[in-house]
C-alpha cells in the first residue's frame, strides 16, 4: 500500500511540478536571450560594462526563484502588504528630491548605492500584492461598486504619482491595466467594468483627436509637454521627423533584418536605447521575424505556467497573487511591443527578463520567485492530503 501511495504521490507531484520546472527554465532562457542582446548592443563602446551588471542581476534574480522554493512568500507578502505598498509610494515621492536621477526628460530613478532604483518597478508588485490581500479579507464584498473602487483607489494613487513625478504615462497605464484586470477577474461588477472601460476608451480617443486638431509647429515641438510630442510623432512621424527618429529607425531596423536577421552581433542601423525599451528592435534585427517570433511563444509559454500554477494554488489569495503577476508581465510585453512596433507610441517602458536594469529584472524575478512558492505550496498541500487519505 504504501508503494502504491509513493507511486501516487510521485505522479500527482509530477504533474504540479511542471509548472515550476517549465517556468524556471524558459524565464532564464529569456533572461540569457537579453544577456546575449545586450552584448551586442553595448560591447563594442562599453566593453562589458553593461553585461557584467546585467548578468550579476540575472543570477540574483534565478537565486531569488531558488529561494522561493523553500519559503512561504505570499504568507509573508500577505502579512507586510501594507507597509510595501506604503514603502512604494515614499519612493515614488522621493522622486521630486535631489535623490531623484532626471533622464531624456523624465525622473524615474533613485540614486542609491551600487544602482539606480526605479520605485515604479516595486510600486507595480506593491500593487499586486495589496489588491490581492484586499481582495481576498474582503471577498464578501466583491459585488459591491464601492468596494471595487476602493480597490481602482489602491492602483489610481501610484499611477498618478507615478504620471505627476515621472511623466511615466505608461508604467502608470501599467498599474492601472494590473488594477482594473484583477477586479474584473474577482470583483462580480463587470458591467461597471464595461462602463469605465468604454468612457477610458472615448475619453483617450478624445484627447487624441484633440491633440490632432491642435497639431504643434513641428519647429517648436520642443516647447510642448515630452508627452504631446511623443503623440503627435506617432501620428504623424514624417512631419515631425526629429521627435519621431527612434520610432522610425526602429521600424527600419526591423524592416532590414528580414525574416532570419542580419546576423547575431552584427547591426547595420544604429538602434536607439538598443539595450533598454527597444531591445526587442534589435533581436528582430538581428535575429529576424523569426526571432521575434520565437521570443513571443517564449512569453505566451511562460504566461502560460504562471496561469497553471495560479489555478494549482492553495488558496484564494494566492490565485489572485499569481494572476496579478501574470496580468502585469502580458501588460508590460505587450506593450513594449506595440511601443517597438509602432502599433504604440513611444512610452519607454522596459521588456520584462530582457532589457538592461537591475529594477525591471530584479522585480520580474521577485514575481516569478512568489510564483514558484506558490507552485511549492500546492505541492506539498496535495502530497499531504493523499497521504493523509490512504493512511485512513
Amino acid at each position: 500500500m504504501i508503494m502504491k501511495m509513493n507511486r501516487k504521490l510521485k505522479k500527482i507531484s509530477a504533474e504540479i511540478y511542471k509548472p515550476y520546472y517549465n517556468m524556471f527554465f524558459i524565464s532564464i532562457c529569456i533572461a540569457v536571450l537579453g544577456i546575449l542582446m545586450i552584448t551586442s548592443a553595448t560591447y563594442t563602446e562599453s566593453g562589458l560594462f553593461y553585461v557584467s551588471r546585467q548578468v550579476i542581476f540575472v543570477l540574483i534574480g534565478i537565486m531569488f526563484m531558488i529561494v522561493g522554493a523553500h519559503i512561504d512568500i505570499a504568507k509573508g507578502l500577505y502579512k507586510l502588504s501594507k507597509f510595501l505598498y506604503v514603502t512604494a509610494i515614499m519612493l515614488l515621492i522621493l522622486l521630486v528630491t535631489p535623490l531623484g536621477v532626471s533622464s531624456h526628460g523624465a525622473t524615474r530613478w533613485l540614486r542609491v548605492p551600487f544602482i539606480q532604483l526605479q520605485p515604479v518597478e516595486i510600486a507595480k508588485l506593491a500593487v499586486i500584492v495589496l489588491l490581492a490581500a484586499f481582495i481576498y479579507k474582503k471577498n464578501r464584498y466583491s459585488k459591491s461598486i464601492k468596494f471595487t473602487i476602493y480597490c481602482w483607489i489602491v492602483g489610481i494613487i501610484p499611477a498618478l504619482l507615478t504620471l505627476k513625478v515621472s511623466s511615466d504615462l505608461s508604467s502608470a497605464l501599467v498599474i492601472m491595466a494590473i488594477t482594473f484586470g484583477l477586479t474584473f477577474i474577482f470583483n462580480r461588477t463587470k458591467k461597471m467594468h464595461i462602463v469605465v472601460l468604454l468612457t477610458a476608451v472615448g475619453l483617450i480617443a478624445g484627447y487624441i483627436l484633440h491633440i490632432k486638431s491642435n497639431l504643434p509647429d513641428p519647429a517648436h515641438i520642443d516647447y510642448y509637454s515630452y508627452r504631446i510630442a511623443r503623440i503627435v510623432a506617432w501620428l504623424y512621424p514624417d512631419r515631425y521627423s526629429d521627435a519621431a527618429y527612434q520610432s522610425q529607425t526602429a521600424l527600419y531596423s526591423i524592416g532590414s533584418g528580414g525574416f532570419w536577421g542580419v546576423g547575431l552581433g552584427r547591426m547595420y542601423v544604429n538602434i536607439p536605447e538598443g539595450q533598454t525599451d527597444f531591445i526587442f528592435v534589435l533581436l528582430t534585427h538581428q535575429l529576424g521575424i523569426f526571432g521575434g517570433i520565437c521570443l513571443i511563444l517564449c512569453y505566451v509559454y511562460l504566461l502560460f505556467q504562471i496561469l497553471k500554477i495560479a489555478l494549482n494554488a492553495c488558496s484564494l489569495y494566492e490565485t489572485i497573487l499569481v494572476i496579478g503577476i501574470l496580468v502585469h508581465i502580458a501588460t508590460q510585453v505587450v506593450v513594449n511591443m506595440g511601443v517597438c512596433t509602432s502599433l504604440l507610441p513611444n512610452t519607454g517602458l522596459p521588456l520584462v527578463l530582457i532589457s538592461y536594469g537591475g529594477s525591471s529584472i530584479l522585480t520580474s524575478f521577485a514575481e516569478l520567485a512568489i510564483c514558484v512558492s506558490v507552485s511549492k505550496k500546492s505541492v506539498v498541500k496535495v502530497s499531504k492530503k493523499i497521504a493523509k487519505e490512504e493512511l485512513g
